[in-house]
Parts: structure tokens; sequence; C-alpha cells
């Protein structure tokens, strides 16, 4: 496989890398609006709170990498060269520290973890809602009776 063919394989594979992350921030971002309208738990804004953290740490290192890729643009190097070059340093550094392979695990734990929550939540909200019916259910027992 030639350098040129590789390179272009990785920036496949990083640009690929960087829309999984924006389709889960997105994703967040439309259960963050789920969650402006019921009131979450302490144990849920925790959770969210985590969450926003990586979402605002993965938009910080995509920000650093295009920020970096741009100044490296500067450099006059022959133009061949540099694409070989500016690609295969761009994507040492996206894969080779996996900071963004490491947001993304990040990521899938707590929203694991969230909808584990969510879940639980549910659950008690269901138990108390059966609670709330069966009270009321006897009221109205002993009202007619």
């Amino acid at each position: 496989m030639t350098p040129v063919f590789q390179a272009a394989k990785d920036v496949d594979a990083s640009q690929d890398v960087l829309i999984d992350l924006f389709g889960r921030i997105e994703q967040f971002f439309r259960r963050l609006d789920s969650y402006t309208e019921v009131r979450p738990t302490t144990a849920m804004m925790d959770i969210i709170v985590k969450i926003m953290i990586e979402v605002l740490s993965a938009l910080a290192i995509a920000t650093k990498e295009i920020t970096q890729k741009r100044a490296s643009e500067l450099i006059h190097i022959d133009l061949s060269l540099l694409a070989h070059v500016h690609v295969e340093k761009y994507v040492k550094k996206l894969f080779g520290r996996n900071d963004i392979e490491d947001v993304l695990k990040r990521l899938d734990i707590l929203t694991q973890e969230e909808a584990r929550m969510a879940t639980a939540e549910i659950l008690k909200i269901t138990q108390n809602v059966e609670d709330s019916v069966k009270v009321i259910l006897d009221g109205a027992q002993n009202v007619v009776i």
C-alpha cells in the first residue's frame, strides 16, 4: 500500500471517528432537552454533568487538532510531501494519543450509566404511581361501601 493511499485511508478513519463523536454529542443534547422538561434527580444530574464535561473535553480536543492542522499548513513544503506528512502527523496525533478514543470510551460508559439510572428512576416513579393508584382505589371502595 502506498504511503499516500494509506494516509488517505487514515484520514477517512479519523473523519469517521469525529463524525461518530459529533453524533454522540448531538444525541446527548437531544436527551438533555428532555431533562429540561422533567426535573432530574441529584444522581441523574451528576451523570449529566460528567457527560457535559466529556463533551467539552471532546470539543477541546477536536478544536486543538483542527487548530494544529491549520498552523501546520502555514509551513511551505512541496505540496505532495506536505499532504503526506501533514496527514500522517494528524492521524498519528489523533490516534496515537488516543484522546478522542478515550473520550468516546468515557462517553460510552457514562451513557450506559445514564441509561441505567433513567431506568431505575422510571421504576421508582412507576412504583410510586402504583402505590398512589392503590390508595385512591382503596379510598374509592371505602366511599362506595
